[in-house]
């Protein structure tokens, strides 16, 4: 077996965000690919930011790397500016932290979370050399797999995945290893052999077809999960400590594909999700924890749980997240636990403005319970509604959209402008394995007419905002999602027509989708149509346990305007619970009594605070990493160091930190600090100890400095930097040194910049202090601010920022102004 090592650093100075392709996440297992383990890569279809945050692909790759004849690593899908360097230089795609080609891999593994990043699945391969095509792919070429609620319907993209996994992952992973393990080589026996694991499909090996789903019924243990979690340098979509406290939904909504995928309910134990999310903000230093399931509110212990978590956390100023808190679930002891974590908005999904149209799609949620909810917010002080409607539902009639318009009056009328109204409208896009899996999407046309007329009601009301979704995204997922193999071809010309990152409005081009549909004769309008209750639907080569039956059965109920109950109080008779597969809660347990205040950011008290500073390089690959990405990990390093903090106060109280002067991206920093104060005196070595330890392996930490004189917090008092640039072999030195002599002997030198889209002209002679050249390595000393060294570099040597990469460039100290020192210290 051969292991190709990629880099791509001379590519990081030309491109945005860096620090999306260097391996500098704590808690990476950075395993190295070798023969004696199977090798795993899994692909998040889409950039760094929002796949990092996404748990599933990370409990898989923790799964793996704990077993001792495996490892995983990680890739995501390079935004276009570095893909478009790859593809042109001929570079391969590399897993994040091994750095070793994906097609070196012997399992390159999606997770498939939305139709729209399917063309990212070819891209991705695409830019990895692995045949897009499985029937193109030999024994030395990986086995690429999937899954996720988006390939439950795996037909679409069964031209280009060996094998699909409908179903939990936890435990089928380790079958797929071993089946990898043992057939090493051997393609065809490895896809023979995935082919008998429940719940795994193989698209050359129709006869096992339709395939059961696969459930994950020890969901409370605790030894598959994602722990330690990554901790990303760089800003993440959501940049929190994540517990899934559930999974599954019982309340049955007849257009959610996720309530029907994930069904039965499975509860985590609060005990083992108290442990462990206290032993990681104390660990790591997490500002936000979030408890995540499909309906957060409907977990069992969901009370004493949150108390539990806000009682123990109530010291590190750490924010609790409920990201799907449903309205109808407050109550006076919930809505005091979100006061004292800050809430200051409500978000409510009535889905439909009428009670019919409610009842319709099986959204048990009243009109009342919604204006109490509202009502409960006014109360408690809160200033934002976020309120999700869908448009274009089956049944749908005018006056269910007058329904929204009469809703949000109401809740006006209640409110006044004491609240701001955030409204989105989405189309009802039909999917799969849903009771709503037969209905028609809605016309472009008339969803648009619907969207304009309740915006426009409200356009004269400016507390009131009105966002929709992008049309053509959501006819997208509606063909792919209901799609049969023909809508892979659909897909394949799609790309090759350029289409990649469909999810990004910067980046989508229907035009792209609508040419390759012309090319592969595909009708839109008939993908789009309401089907058949007695045609074969592609997806029939799966079975995720609902039974057709039932889904007739919600049909005719969704007719009569008639509800389902919860099927934790009463069984609908879905088809999925047997012996083995059935609703697992947890015991409820007794709430404690809540001890920690309501959150006031008016509360804080004057203190006491005691200065520390820390000297430290930032070299490497930490150049890459920006100055707000590398202040959030530094808050992240003194909050888990378990000092008494001095903190801000308002309603997002943060450590006191103050950071030394920013360095552009590509700059190393010899002699970078940062401060942040104490609420007492803690003994110096003490403070230097517990800073080291949180910092090993992260950076160098050099001088300390403790309780220093208050002048030095002053950022303004540094005026000046020292900078060096060492000139790799291939520049011309001796244009350098003429250049510093011209410089020198010039009485002005103007360049002009542009800063925040404005050009502007400027004299560098008053920006130059020094300038100096010895051997390779140019010495200058410069202003902090007016110019930046790439300005200067530009400017004054005729070396431009693609270049300037290439040099290594490094701050080696601030300097101070005395006479303002001493001006602050008086």
């Amino acid at each position: 077996m051969k292991f190709t090592k990629i880099s791509y650093d001379k590519y990081l100075h030309l491109i945005n965000k860096p620090g999306r392709y260097v391996d500098h996440e704590l808690n990476a297992w950075r395993k190295t690919p070798s023969e004696k383990t199977v090798n795993f890569v899994f692909v998040f279809p889409d950039v760094y930011e929002v796949g990092v945050s996404h748990l599933g692909l990370k409990i898989l790759y923790s799964i793996l790397n704990r077993q001792g004849d495996s490892m995983a690593d990680r890739c995501y899908a390079p935004w276009p500016d570095l893909g478009d360097l790859l593809k042109k230089d001929k570079v391969l795609l590399a897993g994040i932290e091994s750095q070793i080609a994906l097609k070196d891999f012997d399992a390159v593994g999606f997770t498939m979370q939305s139709e729209l990043t399917f063309t990212n699945v070819l891209y991705v391969m695409d830019l990895a050399e692995i045949p897009v095509f499985g029937t193109e792919r030999t024994d030395d070429d990986p086995v690429v797999l999937a899954g996720g609620p988006a390939i439950t319907n795996p037909e679409p993209m069964s031209d280009f995945f060996d094998a699909v996994l409908i179903g939990d992952g936890e435990e089928a992973i380790i079958e797929i290893k071993d089946i990898i393990k043992d057939n090493r080589g051997n393609r065809k026996a490895i896809l023979e052999g995935l082919s008998k694991i429940p719940g795994v499909y193989v698209p050359s090996h129709p006869q096992n077809n339709p395939v059961k789903i696969r459930k994950y019924m020890k969901f409370s243990d605790n030894e598959n999960t994602h722990s330690p979690q990554l901790v990303p340098w760089i800003q993440a979509t959501h940049n929190r400590y994540t517990s899934e406290i559930m999974r599954g939904c019982s309340r049955g909504c007849r257009f959610c594909h996720a309530g029907m995928f994930y069904r039965p309910v499975r509860e985590r134990n609060p005990e083992s999700v108290l442990k462990k999310l206290i032993d990681e903000v104390e660990e790591f230093g997490w500002d936000e924890v979030a408890l995540v399931s499909l309906s957060s509110s409907d977990y069992t212990c969901i009370k004493p749980l949150m108390t539990s978590i806000l009682e123990r956390l109530k010291d590190s100023k750490t924010s609790l997240s409920l990201p799907s808190l449903r309205v109808d679930s407050l109550d006076r002891h919930l809505v005091k636990l979100m006061n004292t974590i800050g809430q200051s908005g409500l978000t409510i999904a009535p889905e439909a403005g009428s009670q019919r149209l409610r009842n319709v799609i099986n959204k048990n949620l009243s009109e009342e319970d919604i204006l109490d909810g509202v009502r409960i917010a006014l109360e408690n002080g809160w200033r934002v509604i976020k309120l999700y409607f869908m448009v274009g539902l089956p049944f749908e009639e005018e006056s269910d959209i007058d329904g929204i318009i009469d809703l949000v009056e109401k809740i006006i009328s209640m409110a006044g402008k004491r609240l701001q109204i955030n409204i989105t409208l989405s189309p009802f896009v039909p999917k799969p394995f849903t009771p709503f899996q037969w209905s028609r999407m809605d016309d472009r046309e008339n969803i648009r007419e619907k969207c304009k007329r309740v915006k426009g009601h409200f356009s004269r009301k400016k507390f009131v905002k009105i966002s929709y979704h992008t049309l053509e995204n959501s006819m997208l997922e509606a063909v792919i999602s209901r799609g049969d193999k023909k809508i892979g071809k659909w897909i394949y010309g799609a790309f090759r027509n350029g289409a990649k990152f469909d999810g990004w409005t910067e980046c989508f081009d229907w035009k792209n989708w609508l040419d390759s549909a012309s090319e592969n004769g595909i009708d839109l309008q008939h993908e789009l149509r309401e089907r058949n209750k007695d045609e074969c639907l592609p997806w029939e080569s799966a079975d995720i346990g609902i039974s057709k039956i039932f889904l007739l059965s919600e049909i005719k109920k969704a007719e009569n305007e008639a509800t389902t109950e919860d099927c934790r109080k009463q069984c609908s008779a879905c088809g999925l619970c047997d012996g083995e597969i059935k609703h697992t809660g947890q015991k409820l347990i007794e709430t404690p009594e809540l001890t920690v205040k309501p959150h006031d950011p008016l509360a804080g008290v004057k203190m006491t605070k005691i200065w520390y500073r820390f000297y430290y390089e930032k070299l490497g690959n930490l150049k890459f990493v920006s100055h707000l990405d590398m202040m959030r990990m530094i808050q992240r390093i003194i909050v888990s160091s378990g000092l008494p903090l001095a903190f801000s106060q308002g309603y997002n109280p943060r450590p006191k930190l103050n950071m030394s002067a920013p360095l552009s991206l590509g700059v190393e920093g010899f002699n970078e600090f940062f401060d942040f104060a104490l609420t007492r005196f803690i003994e110096p070595e003490k403070v230097k100890e517990k800073i080291k330890d949180k910092t090993k392996g992260l950076f160098e930490t050099k001088s300390f400095l403790a309780d220093f004189p208050s002048g030095m917090r002053s950022m303004e008092i540094y005026t000046k930097e020292n900078v060096e640039c060492s000139f790799p072999s291939g520049f011309d030195i001796d244009f350098i040194d003429n250049r510093i002599h011209e410089f020198g002997g010039s009485e002005e030198w103007l360049f002009t910049r542009v800063r925040k889209k404005k050009p502007k002209t400027a004299d560098m002679k008053k920006l130059i202090h020094e300038l100096s050249l010895k051997e390779r390595k140019l010495s200058l000393t410069k202003s902090l601010r007016g110019a930046g060294i790439y300005d200067i570099l530009d400017s004054v040597f005729d070396i431009d920022r693609d270049t300037a990469g290439e040099l290594k460039i490094r701050r080696v100290n601030l300097i101070m102004d005395e006479e303002m020192f001493e001006s602050q210290r008086k």
